[in-house]
């Protein structure tokens, strides 16, 4: 989910594409220091397709947002990143066999891995 609203389109596609990569190279590494490389395809399909169907909940969202700036919507807006925060810990938890508060530190880390390290990618490219 590109949530970047620009103008440009092909620097939207290459934001995405950076954020996909870091996010199958946080997983490989995250499953390879746990030995568990063997579940690559199952936890790489789990978590981008549970951010692709929140993401589809995001986008009226942030069309709403942008369109009328109402609080209800910014409150909406943090529910949804919540919920997803929560689904990728659930995920990282079920896989890992970690602890609550530890899924919950490899959530947080792979948000700011992935989300944050795809815009200053791209803003260094772009």
């Amino acid at each position: 989910m590109q949530a970047n609203m620009t103008d440009d389109p092909f620097e939207s596609f290459i934001e995405v594409a950076i954020q996909t990569l870091l996010t199958l190279l946080f997983i490989g590494v995250i499953l390879h220091l746990n030995k568990a490389l063997y579940a690559y395809i199952q936890v790489t399909t789990a978590i981008l397709v549970c951010a692709n169907i929140i993401s589809v909940f995001v986008t009226p969202v942030l069309i709403w947002l942008t369109v009328s700036e109402d609080l209800l919507s910014y409150y909406s807006l943090g529910v949804l990143f919540l919920w997803e925060f929560i689904v990728m810990a659930y995920i990282f938890r079920q896989i890992l066999a970690i602890t609550s508060a530890a899924s919950l530190a490899l959530s947080l880390l792979y948000f700011i891995a992935t989300y944050f390290g795809a815009f200053a990618i791209g803003n260094i490219l772009m």
